[in-house]
């Protein structure tokens, strides 16, 4: 769910995939996972694809393949995602299956988009690359996220223009940019959130509806990529070569 209050922030170091500032819903809710606040817009991470086993194959994806170091990232990132830690078995398979779901459905929007021929023109990534930048107070805090989340630029410039491209895909198939949140949903979502935030001092309305609109929003655009995600599945060969919690087929 999305708070109407929101969340605190986690500092400069820690935000740089978070600032890649395009349609934070697309890859996120592509793969059936609810949207938390902060938002996701990543292809695939790079931290911790050193460990021994990185690239060890988990999955394949239509032959594609999806490495150990791929879902770890991805773990980690849900779980800061939603402001959580596995702090048991349980906790931790379901980390891997919602990671392992979430990458899979990247690579299945991937994939439909290089068919369809979408592409990004390196204007449009470079305009992306500089908003970015823009987001931190510093040059130095900018090159301290690329750090922390053992990138250069290099790569944060192809993952910009994967997700450009995954962004216009979605775009094209799906009409995304026309959903629209109607006075009455917008009055059910608000009465939902506050209903869940027992013991916290609810703003009224009209002081928020303009960010509950955008949730009614946000909540349509992840359910009608879910579903196109899910056609896509099922037509897939996908082949999981791992133990998950659930079944991820």
């Amino acid at each position: 769910m999305v708070h109407i209050l929101g969340r605190g922030g986690r500092g400069e170091r820690h935000n740089i995939n978070n600032k890649i500032g395009m349609n934070k819903t697309a890859v996120w809710v592509a793969v059936g996972i609810v949207v938390v606040g902060a938002g996701w817009y990543l292809i695939s991470g790079h931290a911790g694809n050193g460990a021994a086993g990185a690239n060890d194959t988990v999955a394949t994806v239509n032959g594609t393949a999806i490495t150990r170091g791929q879902l770890t990232q991805a773990e980690s990132q849900i779980a800061s995602g939603q402001g959580l830690s596995a702090t048991s078995t349980a906790a931790q398979a379901q980390f891997q299956s919602d990671a392992l779901d979430m990458l899979i459905g990247q690579t299945l929007l991937g994939q439909a988009a290089a068919q369809a021929g979408i592409t990004a023109s390196s204007t449009e990534v470079d305009a992306q690359l500089a908003a970015t930048k823009a987001q931190f107070s510093t040059p130095s805090a900018y090159e301290a996220a690329l750090a922390a989340q053992g990138m250069t630029e290099d790569i944060l410039r192809e993952k910009i223009s994967q997700n450009l491209v995954l962004n216009a895909y979605l775009e094209q198939k799906l009409n995304l940019s026309t959903a629209t949140a109607t006075p009455a949903e917008i009055k059910a979502a608000y009465d939902q959130v506050a209903a869940q935030q027992s013991g916290t001092s609810t703003p009224p309305l009209a002081r928020v509806r303009d960010q509950v609109a955008q949730m009614v929003v946000q909540q349509k655009q992840q359910d009608s990529i879910s579903a196109y995600v899910a056609q896509l599945r099922a037509a897939a060969d996908v082949r999981i070569l791992i133990a998950t919690s659930t079944p991820a087929v």
